[in-house]
């Protein structure tokens, strides 16, 4: 190389380092987050390298994200749906006050295999359809015309790529916000697996004391050393300082230092289901009295402990997990929902009285987190490693990677109490299946098992298992520290009372393990009733039965930790061609998050404010053609003693609840009927339900 080129390459680089350096922003420095959601293009199919150019003006669509492809062909009766490479694109025009910054392009999530074009520039390639991930893009733009950003989506199958196949659909898309992240050269870490790049722990926790652990990273890229100040500050939930600590701190150029603070909360206000307290930690990176950069983290305090055979305690006190399994799509938008949509579904959730919910089977939105955070519901977290594996190490690696992007950006939320990596990984075996395919299967649940406890040792692991896998031989069994157990039984095999006798059976031989419900539950479609219920008939009331029994065992053994039905959401599942096609039905609210009848079961055993609901609104038309359909049965759930029954002003008597259910022989004739019910019950005022 030349002397010439030499100085050359010297002079750009001197003069970029020069701008980075000599960079001061007006006022308030910290860093944005700005919405790029809006005003983008979508194309259907691939496009030939990076020239996004190639394509018709015409063939692009005007779209807003979040945005899937699959909103509506994965319900179509085709038994596919498209699988393939789909292109976005959007103008970017940046304001002169944003030279000297650092710029970020930071997705939420986009499925599955994501490539990011600046300006025809590739910056970077995400694997994964379920973590965040976020590039930088400061040298790739400029500010003199409009910047072209182009996001190409691969959403084939991929064998190397988890998950390999799932009771559910993958919609391929940006589904999930994106945004534009400035900071200054000298800030907090974000290139962290796309984490808050702060991460707060509470290694001792006592009634009247609690140690906050505060650490993180900071870069510096600029060309000279900087000296900084780290302020820490926690503050309350009606933002009263709490504490506040500062540490000098100097980074070497274009380099970093890290930075770790403890300091004790005094009788602390501690998180749980029943009172959510957040304290609020705020990092601040300061320079001469000017702020730099600043993040914003949850802080809940709590510890969590498990006694093997007396289950979960939750800050020293017993507490039996009663919840549900969530996952993210919805009539017409497929998996593309916005905020509003993730939140209002945590708080139907909790509003159930449900203080437990597993993310199947996949990380989900930051809004589900912070949700979760505020409502004081208790996650199980998982990567969506489902049915079967692959034996390649790139499986491995991209497992792996998902964990630890899963782990770091969530680890400051207070709800999460189990890290997961496993669902039923023997259900759908390779055929043929590979020689030692069950061993790669332990040594791949080994080795996550590994990852979260070297990432987070303050939380617990755990696999969920169906019927063969529980104590096949093995071990796999051994590796979590709780069992996640997925049980249909009455639905899929055997029938309703098996079900508490298999888990005295495993308890009794084994009753030293934790153990957790992970799955449980029966489909139903509002159109099918009968007389004489059926494992499998989807009608209403045969799950009616299967949920009254099932939470009944569940309840009377405590060795349990605890339970999520499956689903509290009915969710599009394109393999599916049960009564509604394409729809796993087992949920306890419909697709559009109606609720069902059975929803009212769950109200009136976890909710201790008083409820009395008919539950058999879904069947209001009934055939009485012979005198023998006249009279039929009316259900009523409640958490009270005991009710009575008036159908057009005539009383059909009281009856007492037992596991929350009464039942009415009613003469239906023909016309409508008019169902009241006069509460009895001492401590509560008599009314009337006019249903």
């Amino acid at each position: 190389m030349s002397i010439f080129i030499y100085f050359l390459t010297f002079l750009v680089i001197y003069s970029y380092c020069m701008l980075s350096y000599a960079y001061t922003a007006p006022g308030n420095s910290s860093r944005k987050k700005i919405s790029l959601n809006d005003n983008w293009r979508f194309y259907s199919g691939d496009i030939t390298g990076s020239d996004i150019g190639t394509a018709a003006a015409t063939e692009w669509e005007n779209i807003t994200l979040p945005h899937t492809w699959n909103s509506k062909d994965a319900f179509l009766k085709i038994h596919s749906y498209s699988r393939g490479i789909g292109w976005y694109k959007k103008e970017l025009m940046l304001s002169d006050s944003l030279r000297g910054r650092r710029l970020y392009l930071f997705f939420e999530g986009a499925n599955q295999v994501t490539d990011v074009f600046v300006n025809g520039q590739h910056i970077g390639q995400h694997t994964g359809g379920y973590t965040a991930f976020i590039f930088e893009i400061t040298g790739y733009l400029n500010f003199s015309q409009p910047n072209i950003i182009a996001v190409k989506i691969d959403n084939r199958y991929n064998p190397d790529i988890p998950p390999l196949s799932a009771d559910f659909n993958f919609y391929g898309g940006i589904y999930r916000d994106v945004w534009l992240i400035e900071t200054s050269p000298v800030h907090i870490d974000n290139l962290n697996y796309a984490s808050p790049g702060v991460f707060i722990s509470t290694p001792i926790i006592h009634e009247k004391s609690a140690q906050i652990n505060i650490n993180g990273k900071i870069i510096n890229e600029t060309s000279f050393p900087q000296n900084i100040k780290i302020i820490n500050k926690v503050s309350d939930e009606s933002s009263n300082e709490i504490f506040s600590t500062e540490s000098d701190l100097t980074i070497k150029a274009f380099s970093f230092a890290d930075f770790e603070v403890s300091n004790v909360i005094n009788n602390p206000k501690l998180w749980s289901p029943d009172s959510p307290y957040l304290y609020k930690v705020f990092t601040k990176v300061v320079k001469n009295g000017e702020p730099l950069d600043e993040v914003v983290n949850p802080l809940g305090i709590r510890w969590f402990e498990l006694r093997p055979g007396l289950g979960l305690y939750l800050n020293g006190k017993p507490i039996k997990l009663y919840g549900t399994n969530r996952h993210q799509d919805y009539p017409e938008l497929g998996n593309a929902l916005t905020d509003d949509f993730h939140m209002k579904d945590i708080q139907i959730i909790k509003e159930n009285g449900f203080n437990f919910l597993r993310l199947a089977h996949y990380p989900q939105d930051p809004a589900v987190l912070q949700a979760a955070d505020e409502e004081g519901v208790i996650l199980w977290e998982e990567i969506p490693v489902v049915n079967t594996i692959s034996m390649s190490g790139s499986f491995y690696k991209n497992c792996v990677e998902m964990l630890t992007e899963m782990i770091r950006q969530n680890y400051n939320h207070p709800s999460v109490f189990i890290w997961g990596y496993m669902n039923e990984v023997s259900l759908r075996k390779p055929d043929p299946m590979p020689k030692g395919y069950i061993n790669s299967v332990v040594k791949l649940a080994s080795l996550l098992n590994s990852t979260i406890k070297k990432e987070d040792s303050s939380r617990f692991t755990a696999a969920a298992l169906f019927t063969e896998e529980i104590d096949s031989g093995s071990g796999f069994e051994s590796i979590p520290d709780i069992i996640g157990m997925n049980l249909y039984f009455g639905w899929y095999y055997d029938n309703l009372k098996t079900f508490g006798e298999f888990l005295d059976k495993f308890h009794n031989k084994y009753p030293k393990k934790n153990l957790i419900i992970s799955e449980y539950g029966a489909g139903s479609d509002e159109r099918i009733h009968t007389y004489e219920p059926k494992a499998f008939d989807f009608s209403s009331e045969y799950q009616q039965l299967f949920h009254e029994s099932t939470f009944k065992q569940i309840k009377e053994r405590d060795y349990l930790i605890g339970s999520a039905l499956w689903n509290h959401f009915d969710f599009g599942s394109n393999l599916r061609q049960d009564s509604k096609y394409a729809l796993n039905q087992k949920g306890i609210y419909f697709f559009n998050r109606e609720p069902k009848d059975i929803s009212y079961y769950y109200k009136a055993q976890l909710n201790k404010s008083p409820l009395i609901y008919i539950a058999s609104r879904e069947w209001r038309m009934r055939a009485g053609s012979s005198k023998g359909n006249f009279d039929q049965t009316i259900k009523v759930y409640s958490n009270l003693e005991k009710a009575e029954l008036y159908v057009n002003d005539t009383s059909l008597g009281e009856k007492n609840f037992n596991n929350c259910t009464a039942t009415w022989n009613v003469t239906l004739l023909n016309g409508q009927l008019l169902l009241n019910m006069t509460i009895v019950q001492n401590f509560f005022p008599k009314r009337i339900l006019t249903i």
